[in-house]
């Protein structure tokens, strides 16, 4: 037999099955049935670059996945660590259709120790995110792109474990339910949103004051693009060693940044006001950089 059949299924498994993308993995079988058998086993499930353009094509990939993880449950292989899940649809109803199936997979992995979970649609329509994964105590790193974040309060979001949070193209109903998913993150170390939108700024329901006063004590490395919000809490900031910020959209707050007295390294983009910039120059030491091509 050739040297890779000969391979134990631990190297298989973590050092070959795991370094391809799902249909990858599966597409080895034709190499041996034993390798379609280890598949079940591999840690993490990668569904990305799919493009969805047809019913048909929408119906097939469904199938797929849905096969994929009852056929992990018929082996007791429980423990999924990733998650990712990157789909381009053709047209917003095929998204539409799809909705159910992505919630239920979303739901199912997330009772199985996951610590990694990509979601990226590219759609028009946001479809509304499952809330039930910002209750996820194991999850380390969430990703998300494509989403409607709504219906949900503070006791339903608990990730004690989360250490890195990316929000792009995301749509908040008001500021507090983002304030209200950065709340639930206490061990918060690496922060990245951009396009973020709300309906409202629900200035009643919480106080330019309240948005000031949210910290982070373990956040060291953000960056802060097109948040669409005339306010932001700068203080949650106020640890960070690498801050990479779009000014433009700040200049109610901007002149907080001169005052996050760990900060090693800023990137602003040159829109940022010249006063601001030489207060940071003069931080010993901090790196002031300009950012272009936001």
């Amino acid at each position: 037999m050739d040297m890779i059949s000969n391979l134990p299924d631990n190297i298989i498994v973590f050092c070959i099955l795991s370094l391809l993308t799902t249909k990858e993995a599966f597409a080895t079988s034709i190499l041996s049935k034993r390798w379609t058998h280890l598949c079940h086993f591999v840690p993490k499930i990668d569904f990305t670059n799919i493009i969805v353009n047809s019913d048909e094509s929408n119906s097939r990939f469904i199938q797929f996945v849905n096969s994929v993880l009852a056929s992990r449950d018929a082996v007791f292989s429980h423990f999924i660590n990733s998650f990712c899940l990157e789909i381009q649809y053709g047209n917003p109803n095929l998204a539409h259709l799809s909705i159910p199936s992505i919630v239920k997979w979303v739901n199912h992995v997330v009772e199985r120790r996951l610590e990694y979970l990509c979601l990226c649609l590219h759609v028009n329509n946001l479809p509304k995110f499952p809330i039930s994964t910002l209750g996820c105590k194991t999850l380390v790193t969430l990703k998300l792109r494509g989403f409607h974040l709504v219906g949900f309060s503070l006791p339903s979001i608990g990730l004690p474990s989360l250490r890195t949070l990316h929000l792009k193209n995301i749509e908040f109903t008001g500021i507090q339910g983002f304030m209200l998913v950065l709340a639930g993150c206490p061990m918060l170390e690496n922060l990245r949103v951009s396009d973020i939108y709300f309906h409202e700024e629900e200035e009643d329901s919480l106080t330019i004051q309240e948005v000031k006063s949210f910290s982070f004590p373990k956040l060291t490395r953000a960056k802060v693009t097109r948040f669409w919000s005339s306010y932001f809490p700068m203080k949650a900031l106020s640890k960070s060693e690498y801050l990479c910020i779009d000014a433009y959209w700040f200049e109610d707050f901007i002149y907080e940044v001169c005052f996050i007295m760990n900060m090693m390294h800023a990137y602003l983009t040159p829109t940022l006001h010249i006063k601001c910039m030489l207060k940071m120059w003069r931080c010993p030491t901090c790196f002031v950089g300009v950012q272009h091509g936001w």
